[in-house]
């Protein structure tokens, strides 16, 4: 990294989130709400409402959704520069409440989902002190060669790189092809979020040990796995072996929906590294506070609002 770089680039998806109204179950004549979502959208406007000078690399749709999102990201924090505006149907998501748990229903084939890579990419990350990437743009059919590639001109350029696995079922013909497509990326590397979830997706043990399975054997990286409510284990790794580890339970929180969560903790940990914290424990209790928030409330968190991310940095 080079005195002259700063900020964040967040790179990744936008979609449209709906949610029944009160949370209610499904059934005709329901009403719904809408929130701009998407994994990358959610980790850019948490680090942007941080305070950290944040820039979003995404696609737009041109239909009636689409240009309202456009219009409410670009008067948000969060700079759309790299927005592009694709001649597509936008993305869209369906919260779907249960008794007991909740899902999501995902509309993206034939939509704008993911991002498109300028012709550039090393030009593109070179002023930035971070670049995130998400897991769920990894499959080939939607953003691998412009993962990889901006992972690998980020290392080139002395720019972080940050990676959130974000490992889905639906997304993955087998474990194997979900790893390699990891292995991939992950070799580049500094800052590293897991879910449990995830790590099952990739069919390893849910565990630190399991984490290193994907990493190269010589890697070096700061890694968080998060368990919703339960403990997360933060670790730094050297040379492939974890020389620290701590564990933190999240704050206690009222649960709305869980949509998020992980995307709340990138998002705080990333603001944190940007404005120059690199104790782990501090990094993880940062995180966990910002996953509490964000499943308080339905939709995007909002930083004027009081609540368990007050004065977080």
């Amino acid at each position: 990294m080079s005195d002259s770089q700063q900020g964040l680039l967040v790179v990744g998806d936008t979609t449209i989130d709906l949610y029944p109204v009160n949370g209610t179950s499904i059934t005709p004549g329901s009403r719904f709400e809408w929130h701009i979502g998407g994994t990358a959208t959610n980790v850019a406007r948490w680090a942007a409402s941080l305070g950290r000078e944040t820039s979003l690399v995404t696609n737009i749709g041109t239909d009636v959704m689409g240009e309202l999102a456009a219009q409410y990201l670009t008067a948000g924090p969060v700079d759309t520069t790299y927005m592009t505006r694709v001649d597509a149907t936008s993305p869209l998501t369906l919260y779907v409440p249960t008794e007991d748990d909740e899902q999501w229903n995902a509309w993206v084939t034939g939509s704008c989902y993911g991002f498109t890579l300028p012709v550039d990419p090393a030009t593109l990350v070179a002023p930035y002190e971070w670049v995130h990437l998400e897991g769920v743009t990894l499959p080939t059919e939607v953003n691998q060669a412009a993962v990889r590639q901006l992972a690998e001109a980020a290392t080139e350029n002395g720019t972080n790189v940050s990676f959130d696995l974000n490992g889905r079922t639906n997304q993955w013909a087998t474990p194997d092809a979900y790893r390699q497509a990891l292995g991939d990326v992950l070799q580049y590397c500094d800052l590293i979020f897991a879910g449990t979830d995830d790590l099952a997706v990739a069919g390893i043990d849910r565990t630190p040990a399991g984490v290193l399975e994907l990493l190269p054997s010589n890697h070096s990286a700061m890694v968080f796995i998060t368990d919703g409510s339960e403990e997360t284990t933060a670790l730094t790794v050297d040379d492939g072996e974890i020389t620290e580890q701590v564990t933190a339970t999240p704050p206690p929180t009222t649960v709305a929906t869980t949509a998020g969560a992980g995307d709340a903790f990138a998002g705080a940990v990333l603001a944190a590294r940007d404005d120059g914290i690199s104790d782990i424990e501090e990094l993880v209790t940062i995180g966990n506070t910002a996953g509490a928030a964000a499943v308080a409330t339905i939709g995007p968190f909002d930083a004027d609002d009081s609540g368990p991310a007050d004065h977080l940095l």
